[in-house]
Formats: structure tokens, sequence, C-alpha cells
């Protein structure tokens, strides 16, 4: 995995990105595909129907398994970079910077703010850049995967013994589990969606002629990926067995979302149980540290059902529409 220049395994999987958005979109004869081994399917044996069923699945999984490749292995060669802490954070200030930027020439592009002859809110802003799909969506995207990144590099810094990944990821996925059921993600998603979608990463239907998000991962996810991947590379931890690991266990669970086997992802609970399966045996504990675990896990899991139960879902509202216009893709 260009072992000598993580700069330029960077710009290869950057480029790769790039090509799957133009790409997939425009892909029309997938679906078509699909179409034909349904119409086929109906006139064969059982036999044959079973394998027709299997190769439509993995036609209809094949963009979303590109994409998660693609993107976790932006994570894996930013995360190569060597940088301090002032080099981490000059990193988050500029991706964060860029992706503003983008997002005010978005907005200026779309028109909107001069049809209504006033200033956009930011929220109304991200409504904006969720919805008018444009060329600059592709950059702006990667800013905001960049400045997740580096964040979780910039923590991933004040981990000096590789042990404190296992305590990390089990706070991590512990708590993401409810913010995404019940807690203030899951609430961010029902009243203001588009802000999920203004900072999350899409990952298009394919063969719809136009760019149309079908799933989306979010900036903790990235988050969490910078920093397990930071650690994972300055400890030797084996760093393309973890690759292989977090794309199997999130490329799965982006597919069970995809196709309707979830309604959300806990992402970071995925991303815990690779991280732990992947690196079983580089974390070297003494018995009381493993004792400690043990009694910390059960804790975590015993606190849940309660944490979940307490962190109920307010009865649905309407929310109100900020910004009043189609949704226009230029892409």
């Amino acid at each position: 995995m260009y072992k000598k220049s993580p700069a330029f395994g960077l710009a290869a999987v950057i480029i790769a990105y790039f090509a799957l958005w133009l790409l997939v979109p425009r892909a029309t004869f997938l679906p078509q595909i699909v179409d034909w081994l349904s119409h086929t399917a109906a006139h064969t044996p059982r036999i044959i129907d079973a394998m027709l069923k299997v190769i439509r699945f993995a036609i209809v999984a094949l963009p979303t398994v590109a994409f998660m490749a693609i993107q976790i292995g932006i994570v894996y060669f930013f995360t190569r970079i060597k940088m301090d802490f002032t080099r981490a954070l000059a990193a988050f200030v500029l991706s964060l910077g860029g992706a503003y930027g983008l997002m005010t020439i978005i907005v200026w592009q779309s028109g909107i703010a001069a049809k209504m002859h006033q200033s956009l809110t930011l929220r109304q802003q991200m409504y904006v850049v969720a919805n008018y799909v444009t060329p600059l969506s592709l950059p702006y995207y990667v800013f905001i995967m960049f400045a997740a990144i580096s964040l979780g590099y910039l923590v991933s810094l004040r981990i000096k013994d590789k042990n404190l990944l296992l305590p990390v990821v089990m706070f991590a996925a512990y708590i993401d589990f409810w913010t995404v059921t019940r807690g203030p993600v899951a609430q961010v998603i029902k009243n203001a969606p588009e802000v999920v979608q203004a900072v999350s990463t899409p990952i298009p239907h394919a063969g719809v002629g136009a760019f149309m998000p079908a799933t989306m991962i979010g900036p903790g996810d990235f988050i969490f990926m910078g920093l397990m991947f930071a650690v994972v590379h300055r400890f030797a931890m084996r760093p393309a067995r973890n690759y292989w690991f977090v794309f199997t266990a999130m490329t799965l669970g982006m597919l069970a979302v995809a196709f309707g086997l979830l309604g959300a992802l806990p992402a970071l609970t995925v991303l815990a149980v690779a991280v732990l399966a992947a690196n079983r045996r580089e974390f070297c504990l003494s018995r009381e540290e493993k004792i400690l675990t043990l009694a910390v896990g059960i804790m975590l899991l015993v606190t849940l059902p309660v944490v979940w139960s307490l962190c109920k879902h307010n009865p649905p509202t309407k929310p109100k529409a900020e910004v009043g216009y189609s949704v226009t893709t230029v892409i």
C-alpha cells in the first residue's frame, strides 16, 4: 500500500474518489443489468435463480464497496503522514477553513440568497450545500473528511501507549450507540437532517443519472478512524491488517443500511469490534489490567439499557422549512 510514499497513496485515493463521484451516478448500465437479471431469473431453475440473486446483490453492492474502500483508504494514507501537534492542528484549521470557504461559494453559486434578498443563516447554508450538488461538492467533502481525520489525529497524540486504544474504542462504541439511537445525533437527524447531510460524506445511488445520496458516513466516524489509524501507524500495529478489518466491518454495516436491514448504524460500535478483532494480539495487558478492562466492559453493558431508556425520543415534530427551493443537481 504505497509504503514509501503516503502522500502519493493519498493523492491516488483522492483521484479515485473523484472518479467514483463522477462515474457511479452515470453508470446507467448497472440498474439495466440488474433488471435484465431479474427478468431472466423468473424463467430459470431454482439453482440458477439463486445464483442470479447473488450476482444481482454483488452488482447493487459494488458502488458502496468501492466508496468504502476509497474513503477508508483516504483515512489510512492521511494518518500515515507523520505530524506533530502543530502540523495536525494546522491541517485541521486549514481543512475546516477550506470546507467553509467552498460552502460559501456553493451557496453563492446556487443563487438562493439573491432570490431571498437576505443573507442565509449557517443552518440554511448547510441546507443548500446538502441539496445543491456542484463540481465544488467533491473538494468540499474531501475537506470535511480531512478536518475530521485531522481532529482524530490530534486526539491520537495524547495516546502514549497502544494499550490505551482498548478503553478508547470501548467508550467510543458505548457513546456512539446511545447518541445514534436515542441521544443528540438521533435528535439532529430527526429535527435538522440538513446539518447531518452537510457534514457527512455521501455514497450515491448508481446509474440514476444524477448524484443522489443513498447512505452517508458521519464526521464522528472519520474522527474515530483517524484516531485509530494514527495510533496503529505510530505503534506499528499491523496497519494493513487493520485496514482490511475496518473495511470489511464498515462495508457490511453500510450494506445493511443500504438494503434496509438497519435504519441507522452506530458505526463506532462496528469500528470498535473491527479494531478489537484486528489487534487482539497487539494489546499486552497485565492480569490486573485485563480484570479492570473486563469490569469496565461489563459496567458499560449493564448501564447502557438504563442510559438508552432515559434518553427517549420526544414526539416527532415537523421541522420548519428554512429555505424553499427545488433540489438541483449540477454535476
